[in-house]
């Protein structure tokens, strides 16, 4: 039987166990319904929505569901549990909505470490907001080749809701909600898909994808809603972001909604070969898409970005940051802001690049500051800005002058609305060209400006 279907089976076979009252699902009808499909936990002594602690009755039935090699089905009601490992093999299955798992004491519900694999299917965990570790989650797995976590919901946990270490698998459909830290925080994965979840109303960030080291990671962090995202521990990027990228080479997010952050949609700090692509983003508190500190080859296209400080940031060459690609994305809205860490006004910029970069095809409107920035201070090298519109930015595009050496097309764009000029060379803060795209001037010596339309 097709994995899938087996599981719809299950599920549906649980959740029809709530049709039962209470004495009777306790019995053989309820165990008959899900014959077949795996073994009942309650034929192991677990009771429903009792105040008892039922950590070790559900130990015990997992250990023995894995030596038999069969899913546990855990029927509708609340089960009191914390501190309950998974042998390797388990599959937990719930009825969604109906099965829900109430922290009883402190640090992870559920527990595995060094499995081959681990399915989690159907379950709601309710976390009751008490403290997690700092290393750990309401769910915590460690060096799982195959994890699966379907259709799951995870509240209000007093930490990271699902934390996993060394981990492969897939994580999809599920919901994590009112989180005090993170609600996915994954470190060194080895092939992670995050999948079609819904994320909102948590403490710090949204989904994590961290590596020990800075080295190629391979996730694929794609469809998934994320909103409401607070900066509650502070720092001046750490936090605060929808989806977060340290170190970890190789990742793909695409396709992601994501709303309402204090400080970015999507960073990525120190990830190469990463791209981000497709994604909507909405009122964000600080620069909407990042590509920053030592990454090496970042590309970001085909996102949309309203209502943000700035729009997309691919910076710090002074750090190893270079390569890149910023393609057709659509920007609107980007204005002055408090930065959230400090209170400095900051933003009202569309689109910033250093070095090795093209910015080719992008549609900016109302930027408060500038469209397209084309370096700072010292570092500007290597920079193609061809192909866009620009509408309604006090500055249209502005490259930096201070470098000795320097080398940057900038043509076959359209600028409207620019008051301060469609194209002007910048030392720091400063003008000190008139309008490039007008007459050229000595000073912007191997900056090519051609063939733009000013309006």
């Amino acid at each position: 039987m097709d994995e899938s279907r087996r599981l719809l089976m299950m599920t549906a076979a649980l959740a029809s166990a709530a049709s039962f009252t209470v004495d009777r699902a306790l019995g053989r009808e309820a165990d008959d319904a899900m014959a077949g499909l795996g073994l009942s936990a309650h034929q192991f002594g677990l009771k429903p929505n009792t105040e008892e602690d039922q950590s070790s009755r559900l130990a015990a039935a997992l250990a023995e569901a894995a030596r038999r090699g069969a899913p546990l089905l855990v029927p509708p009601g609340r089960y009191r549990i914390a501190g309950v490992t998974l042998p390797d093999g388990a599959r937990l299955v719930g009825a969604p909505g109906l099965t829900t798992f109430v922290h009883a004491d402190s640090g992870p519900m559920l527990t595995a470490r060094n499995a081959r694999s681990i399915g989690l299917h159907g379950l709601r965990f309710d976390g009751l907001a008490r403290l997690l570790p700092e290393r750990g989650g309401l769910v915590t797995l460690e060096n799982v080749a195959m994890v699966e976590i379907d259709a799951c919901r995870f509240e209000k946990a007093g930490g990271v809701a699902l934390y996993l270490t060394g981990c492969g698998g897939r994580i999809t459909g599920s919901t994590i909600s009112e989180a005090s830290h993170s609600a996915l925080f994954c470190l060194d994965a080895t092939g992670l898909a995050i999948t079609g979840n819904t994320v909102s109303h948590c403490g710090s960030n949204g989904i994590q994808v961290w590596r020990s080291e800075k080295g190629d990671d391979g996730t694929i962090v794609s469809g998934n809603r994320i909103s409401h995202i607070s900066a509650d521990a502070g720092g001046t990027g750490e936090y605060g972001n929808g989806i977060s990228i340290f170190r970890a080479g190789g990742v793909i997010v695409s396709g992601n909604t994501v709303r309402d952050c204090a400080l970015s949609a999507i960073r990525n700090n120190s990830g190469s070969a990463c791209q981000i692509i497709g994604n909507n983003c909405a009122r964000l508190g600080e620069t909407a898409l990042w590509a920053e500190f030592a990454y090496e080859g970042t590309i970001i296209a085909n996102n949309v970005v309203e209502e943000a400080m700035s729009g997309i940031s691919m910076t710090n060459l002074d750090h190893g940051g270079r390569l890149s690609v910023c393609s057709g994305n659509l920007l609107r809205g980007l204005r002055h802001r408090p930065r959230p860490y400090d209170g400095v006004l900051a933003g009202g910029t569309g689109i910033h690049v250093e070095a090795e970069a093209s910015v080719t095809g992008n549609v900016i409107e109302d930027a408060e500051d500038k469209g397209i920035s084309v370096g700072w201070s010292w570092a500007m090298r290597n920079v193609t800005v061809t192909g866009n519109v620009v509408r309604n930015a006090r500055t249209g595009i502005r490259v930096s002058l201070v470098p000795k050496e320097r080398n940057a097309v900038i043509s076959g764009n359209v600028i409207s609305g620019a008051p301060e000029g469609a194209v002007v060379g910048y030392e720091y803060d400063k003008p000190v060209t008139g309008d490039l795209a007008v007459r050229p001037d000595a000073r912007a010596s191997g900056i090519l400006v051609t063939g733009n339309a000013v309006a």
